[in-house]
């Protein structure tokens, strides 16, 4: 007598004929698993809030995906000092009440794609000098929310308007002491 398993039939005396299962016949890893000693796939970052905020800036690794929540909360992705390993980065955002502020510097390229529901979805849309320039995609929806993507000032331009406030300070003190 015959009994059915995956991949076959089997015949009833032997071991997986006799209820070891049909797992027990099948040598091949299930479908769907990685093979023994594979390198997992680079895993998504999630940045969530919820009636809190969420901050992710610094020198950091910015992953292929990143998924930005923010439920009644904030979330900010700085890009500016990140480490791009991928030429192209994927920001999906969902705002719900809250607020997902995304900047990357001005020598990267930004695209979004979105859509707000009674909310607001703005992405300043830049194209780096370089066309082998990493690119940043922020995709997403925002309900009640606000998600937005642009640029961040250089430090060139941060240093001189440093300088200038520095001497408006200086100039309104001397006014101010006489």
């Amino acid at each position: 007598e015959q009994r059915r398993v995956r991949g076959g039939t089997v015949p009833e005396g032997t071991a997986a004929g006799r209820g070891a299962g049909p797992h027990r016949a099948q040598r091949e890893p299930a479908p769907g698993r990685p093979a023994p000693g594979a390198i997992p796939a680079d895993p998504d970052d999630n940045v969530v809030a919820v009636f809190s905020s969420a901050v992710r800036k610094g020198r950091w690794r910015a992953g292929r995906r990143i998924h930005a929540y923010a439920i009644f909360g904030s979330v900010e992705i700085d890009l500016s000092e990140a480490l791009f390993e991928y030429q192209q980065v994927v920001i999906r955002a969902i705002s719900v009440f809250g607020n997902v502020e995304v900047r990357v510097p001005e020598n990267v390229s930004l695209r979004g794609a979105g859509g707000g529901v009674l909310g607001n979805f703005e992405v300043d849309h830049l194209d780096a000098e370089d066309p082998q320039a990493p690119v940043v995609h922020v995709d997403g929806w925002a309900v009640l929310g606000n998600i937005e993507g642009r640029p961040k000032r250089g430090k060139v331009v941060a240093d001189i308007l440093d300088r200038v406030q520095r001497k408006v300070d200086k100039s309104l003190r001397k006014h101010l002491d006489r």
